[in-house]
This record gives structure tokens, sequence and C-alpha cells, in this order.
């Protein structure tokens, strides 16, 4: 049965010389499997190929704020040290150097903007705060959308609070503490998205 389906696979004929009389079973086995290979190997091509292909496409605005995929959010873990940090964030975009905290101001396009915002005790981060602004609110539902998918992926099923909040919680990698990503599209006469992320063992 398992000869039989490999040979549909691979569309071996029996009268092609693999199987013809005078060859050996050993040649006739390397030349079977170096056959099995090739088509296995583009079938595997084919099927990485699909998955990567229905990726879903992401917007600019999202990619920069979100960065990276590692750490909590933007590459960066709660337990990292300031040194750590600064190392994953853009130095022309710091505002605010001090011993237990960090500021950055970043520019997107035209009119928007984030600032991001990091909280060390004992050099160790317990909290990140971002703070997205858009001239347009389309832009800020849309990030938001984004987002809330992004997290959901990542973290599991969120919860909404009376205030409005969307949170999620996980656990962080470098401290095992229980951490809370609580994220608000507060949008009003302009777009604006809050994002907050904290060491609720704090």
């Amino acid at each position: 049965m398992i000869i039989n389906f490999l040979r549909r696979i691979l569309k071996i004929n029996i009268l092609l010389p693999l199987y013809q009389e005078g060859q050996g079973v050993c040649n006739q086995k390397t030349q079977f499997l170096e056959l099995f290979l090739k088509k296995f190997n583009f079938l595997t091509l084919i099927i990485l190929l699909t998955i990567f292909s229905c990726k879903k496409a992401t917007s600019p605005h999202f990619d920069a704020i979100v960065k990276s995929e590692q750490g909590i959010f933007r590459g960066v873990e709660i337990g990292n040290t300031i040194e750590e940090v600064k190392v994953l964030e853009n130095t022309t975009f710091l505002v605010d150097n001090m011993p237990e905290y960090l500021y950055y101001d970043y520019k997107l396009d035209m009119g928007n903007s984030y600032t991001i915002s990091y909280d060390f005790s004992q050099n160790s981060l317990y909290e990140i705060e971002l703070s997205a602004y858009f001239d347009k609110i389309d832009d800020a539902n849309n990030l938001f959308t984004e987002l809330t998918s992004h997290f959901f992926e990542r973290y599991g099923k969120s919860k909404i609070a009376t205030d409005g909040y969307t949170s999620w919680r996980t656990k962080s990698k470098k401290t095992g503490n229980i951490i809370e990503i609580a994220m608000i599209n507060d949008s009003q006469e302009y777009g604006y998205i809050s994002i907050l992320i904290s060491d609720l063992n704090y």
C-alpha cells in the first residue's frame, strides 16, 4: 500500500529503466530514494510558500510600533535592564534618559507619532507605556484592530474592563512574573491609542 502511494506521488512507471531487468536491487532502491527526496523537497517548498503567502499583511504603523515578535513588546522583555532596552530602541529619539526611566518620541508619517516610556526599579524593567497619536481617527481604528488581533494570537482571549481597556495576561520569560497588557482606543477629536504593559508582581 505504501509503495503504491509513493508510486502515485512520484508518478513512477514500472516500464521505466529504473525497473527494467538487469538492474540490481540496490541501484533500483537508490534511484527510487533519489526521486522520492527530490519530489519531497519540492512538495515541502510548495507547502512553505503557501504558509508564508497566507500571512496577513500589516500596515506600516503597526510594523513601526510592534517592531519585533520577540519579547513582550518591541523585542523588550519585562525584567530587562536599562542597558538592554537602550540597545533595542533608537537613541536618536531618546528624549529623557534617567537612571530608572527612558522616554522616546518617535515620528511616523505626516501628522502621526508615538511615544514610549520604560520604568525601572533596581535596574529591572517593570512597566512599558506607549501612546500613539493620529490625525485621522480611521488610522487609529485600523491600528487598534491590528494590535487586538496581534495580542490575541500571542496571548489568547482578552478581557474588556468597564473603563474601556482591553487586556491580556501572560508571564515574563525573564522573571516569571504575571504581566498585564492593557490597551484602549480613546480616539475623540483625533486618533489616540494607549498601551500599558505592567508587572503585576511589582
